[in-house]
Order: C-alpha cells, then sequence, then structure tokens
C-alpha cells in the first residue's frame, strides 16, 4: 500500500509502481480530498485519515499490507500502525514528517490559502518538493507529467489546503512511537528542503524497529519521482529481508513498556 503526500494524489507513484517486479502488487489510493476521491469539507484529522486506510484495507479484504508513506502520510501511517499494528507486515516512512508533528505559522496558512487560486504558486511550491527531476523543455514527457501532479493539487477539497497542515500541527506520537516494533524502513533524500536530517533521525531513534535511515544520494522530497527506481530497489531489498532480528527488539521494547506500566502501577 503507497500513501502520497500533502498536494499529491495516487499518480505521484506512477514511475515507482513501474520499476517494481510484476510479482509486487501495489496499490496507490487517492487520499481523502485528493485526486479521484471525495472532497468533504471535514475529516482530515490524522485519526480519520488513519481510519479511511483501516476502511480501505477491509475493502480490499486484506488482514494486513506492507505499507509505505511519503511526507505528511507518515503521520497517518503512523497513528495506523499504532492502533492496528496487527495489520501490518512492514512500514516505510519515505521524507516523513516527524513523529511529534509539524507546526505552521500564521503566515504559512496564508500561503496555503493563496495556492488554492494561484497556480504560478502551486506550481513552484511542487517543483520544490522534487528538486532534482528534469522537468524543463528537453524533457517534455516528464514536463506534462508533472503539469498533471499540479492539476491534481489544484483541484483538491478547498478544505484540504490547510487542514492537513492543522491537523499535523496538533498531531504528536512522540512518545508512543516506542510501541512501534514492526519493522520500519526510513527513507530520506539528502537534498530536501523540506524535512530535515535532524528530524528525520529523531523519528528514526523513536521507533524501536526502525533500525536503519536509508539515505538516497542526489534526489529531494520525492525520490518516487526523482529517482523511482532507487527507491523501489531499496523497498523490495526490504520487504523481502529475512526480519528475525526484530524479535529482540520487539522483545525489548514490550518488556520496557511492561515495566514502566508496572512502575506506573507502584506510583499510584
Amino acid at each position: 500500500m503507497l500513501l502520497h503526500g500533502s498536494y499529491a494524489s495516487s499518480r505521484w507513484w506512477t514511475h515507482f509502481c513501474a520499476a517494481l517486479p510484476e510479482e509486487v502488487y501495489a496499490v496507490a489510493p487517492d487520499l481523502r480530498g485528493c485526486g479521484q476521491s471525495d472532497k468533504p469539507d471535514a475529516g482530515y484529522t490524522i485519526a480519520e485519515q488513519a481510519d479511511d486506510l483501516a476502511a480501505l484495507l477491509d475493502a480490499l479484504h486484506w488482514d494486513s499490507c506492507h505499507l509505505m508513506a511519503h511526507s505528511s502520510s507518515g503521520a497517518i501511517a503512523i497513528e495506523f500502525a499504532l492502533e492496528q499494528p496487527h495489520r501490518l507486515e512492514t512500514l516505510t516512512l519515505v521524507d516523513t514528517v516527524p513523529v511529534e508533528g509539524v507546526f505552521t505559522p500564521l503566515d504559512g496558512y496564508l500561503v496555503l490559502e493563496q495556492m488554492r487560486s494561484d497556480r504560478d504558486l502551486l506550481r513552484t511550491a511542487l517543483r520544490t518538493l522534487m528538486p532534482t527531476a528534469p522537468i524543463d523543455g528537453d524533457h517534455p514527457e516528464l514536463l506534462r507529467f508533472f503539469e498533471t501532479l499540479v492539476d491534481d493539487a489544484s483541484q483538491m477539497a478547498p478544505a484540504a489546503f490547510t487542514e492537513i497542515a492543522r491537523a499535523l500541527a496538533q498531531w504528536n506520537r512522540f512518545g508512543d512511537a516506542r510501541r512501534l516494533t514492526l519493522p520500519t524502513l526510513l527513507v530520506w533524500g539528502e537534498r530536501d528542503a523540506i524535512v530535515d536530517r535532524a528530524a528525520t533521525t529523531r523519528t528514526l531513534i523513536a521507533i524501536p524497529g526502525a533500525a536503519n535511515l536509508e539515505i538516497l544520494r542526489g534526489v529531494g522530497h520525492s525520490p518516487m519521482i526523482e529517482n523511482p527506481t532507487a527507491l523501489a530497489a531499496r523497498w523490495v531489498d526490504f520487504i523481502l529481508a529475512d526480519f528475525d532480528a526484530y524479535a529482540a527488539v520487539r522483545k525489548s521494547a514490550l518488556e520496557t513498556t511492561d515495566t514502566e506500566a508496572t512502575d506506573a502501577d507502584v506510583d499510584d
């Protein structure tokens, strides 16, 4: 299962899916308010969007899946993993928002509101998300693809332009992340101008199941567009790995949680 980020759609995974082996069956949904999905005025909290993911898995009759999430949808994936860990085989977070959420200042919301009606501003914002993609006249096919992504973003639900940012400002799972013991991979593009390495490292340290941070050289915030082949190869290697080593991590994390619970009972 592949989850896109803010101002995006399932189309962002087009080239990534093309780079996957035929044996891998991937589903990339349009999240609430995006792409071809419904565009309501409400329902954009992280918990509500995690419920959307659960409903999708139910509709597909999937007991579990490998989940990859990009950017803001990393929060949705973490929320889902905390609430329904039995439904995930692995978790992959690509240039994810940090596990403590993201604060957007007031002037940032004003810019987000302006992006609803200013296509040039929206185009510039999306271009910042994929700095190394050759989007120019020398690559007409990619340029046309990029303009389609701008079209998708411009047709988002009006509420989604700002409500996703508000949802991330109200969401913080840093203290709960110690319960994430399933195999987790963090991927970060070294030229990411949106999420810095320090924030990604904090998320890495907070999640016991996250054994490694994979740094992709020469790409920015959106490796599924900038270098889909490299991202696909790394993801396939990860989901096919032997996860026996994670058993010790899981046992240690659970023992720590049980100890803390016992100490709290004594204090009470």
